[in-house]
This record gives structure tokens, C-alpha cells and sequence, in this order.
């Protein structure tokens, strides 16, 4: 998979809720896969198969309703990724 079928989407969110949002977008295997991206932070970036991009919108909406996560832009001192 080349870069250009990654959507890459950063996300606020109560640390809090941390494992419960992993283990939901792990679900869907294969779609998604989120890392933190600064050490301490309460920010996520998820890194979106492009085919599914519209589906996992879908499930962070509904994930909206449970939890704090909030879309915002990627934080200047982020790890790189390629």
C-alpha cells in the first residue's frame, strides 16, 4: 500500500478513553490503525486505508457520541511518518 491510499486524520481525545477507542477501530481489521503521536499528549493519528476512509468516518461519528474526539490539525512537533 503506497502512501497515497493512507488518509492520515489526527483526533483529541481524553486519555482516558484511549483503550476503548483502540480496541474498536482494531475491530475493523485491516481499515484503520491509530498511534499516539506525542509522548504525554492526548492526541491520536490514525492512519486510514483510502477504500474505507468513508466507513471509519462513520464510526468515529458514532464513536462521537460515547467519547471526547475531536479532529484537529497535526501537531508541529509530531513524529514524522514517511
Amino acid at each position: 500500500m503506497s502512501v497515497k491510499e493512507i488518509v492520515v486524520r489526527n483526533f483529541k481525545i481524553d486519555t482516558k478513553d484511549i483503550v476503548f477507542i483502540k480496541a474498536v477501530l482494531e475491530s475493523y481489521e485491516g481499515m484503520v490503525v491509530m498511534r499516539t503521536i506525542e509522548s504525554g499528549k492526548p492526541v491520536i493519528e490514525l492512519l486510514i486505508a483510502h477504500d474505507f476512509a468513508d466507513d471509519i468516518d462513520k464510526v468515529l461519528k458514532d464513536l462521537a457520541k460515547q467519547v471526547l474526539i475531536e479532529e484537529v490539525e497535526r501537531p508541529e512537533n509530531a513524529i514524522a511518518w514517511p
